[in-house]
């Protein structure tokens, strides 16, 4: 009977050798990860630009308009500054991105037009079929600036 015990109990640790070593490595393994993690205020950092930058459609306009100013401007570039010199390049990336997100949501003035052709506008009827282009890109004209085209002989 001591034999039976005896056996069993060196079956049994022959059983559990192989396991203690992956134990080892799953403790060594769980240790280097903590060990490898950012300090609790980075992350919670990390998280609010994670937010920010998921839910940069749903920041009030005011926040976007000071943001768009020269004072809100340079407070985000200083701050994406001192995020990239601080906490690093991670956290920088982060910072800019949600920043030119906040930037891009702003709200700008419109009516105003991108080309000026020099020419005095002229206000004509745009009354009648549309142009291709205004079909498709949904335009709706209000002034035409030039109806004609002048074109001259190529002289040497």
């Amino acid at each position: 009977m001591a034999q039976a015990i005896q056996a069993s109990q060196s079956q049994f640790q022959s059983a559990m050798k192989p396991i203690a070593p992956q134990v080892d490595k799953i403790t060594q393994l769980f240790h280097t990860t903590l060990s490898q993690l950012d300090s609790p205020s980075r992350l919670l950092y990390g998280f609010i630009l994670v937010l920010a930058i998921v839910y940069s459609s749903v920041i009030p306009s005011e926040y976007r308009t000071f943001a768009d100013s020269l004072l809100g401007k340079l407070f985000g570039i200083t701050a994406v500054f001192f995020a990239t010199h601080s906490l690093g390049w991670v956290y920088g990336l982060l910072t800019a991105l949600a920043f030119l997100l906040l930037l891009h949501g702003a709200p700008r003035k419109s009516g105003i037009e991108g080309f000026d052709g020099g020419g005095s506008v002229s206000e004509k009827k745009t009354v009648g079929k549309r142009w291709f282009v205004e079909r498709v890109l949904n335009e709706r004209p209000v002034a035409i600036s030039m109806d004609q085209v002048k074109t001259q002989a190529i002289t040497d």
